[in-house]
């Protein structure tokens, strides 16, 4: 075959390799409920009290796991505004569906907070 043939394979090769990564990027922080809502090299970082909640995770890197202080059961840090659970990690649009969340100083981790202005101890 011709030299200019196998150019064109290598730089298809290459645009689908960087589309890839775009897709990618793409999906990271997106909403998810399965593995396969996500890009194949990500996962569904979805914790047990979403589940038990009917909420969806986030898609993040593989082995990332939860996002500090922004979701529902992960680990956070009460006296760091960053992470102390006041901004949900999914993207600002699904912000009403997510519960309002508190970071527990007991266990550190996000907790769904107690629903305002009722009787509280």
């Amino acid at each position: 075959m011709s030299r200019h043939f196998y150019d064109l394979i290598k730089l298809v090769a290459v645009a689908g390799l960087a589309g890839a990564c775009d897709f990618e990027e793409a999906l990271e922080g997106e909403p998810c409920t399965v593995e396969d809502d996500c890009w194949h090299t990500q996962e569904c970082a979805r914790t047990g009290p979403e589940r038990f909640y009917n909420l969806p995770g986030i898609c993040q890197p593989e082995d990332t796991g939860c996002v500090f202080g922004r979701q529902l059961g992960c680990a956070c840090n009460p006296v760091d505004p960053a992470t102390n659970c006041t901004v949900p990690a999914l993207p600002y649009n699904l912000h009403a569906t997510y519960p309002r969340m508190v970071c527990d100083a007991a266990i550190l981790q996000c907790a769904v907070a107690p629903p305002e202005g009722g009787d509280q101890p």
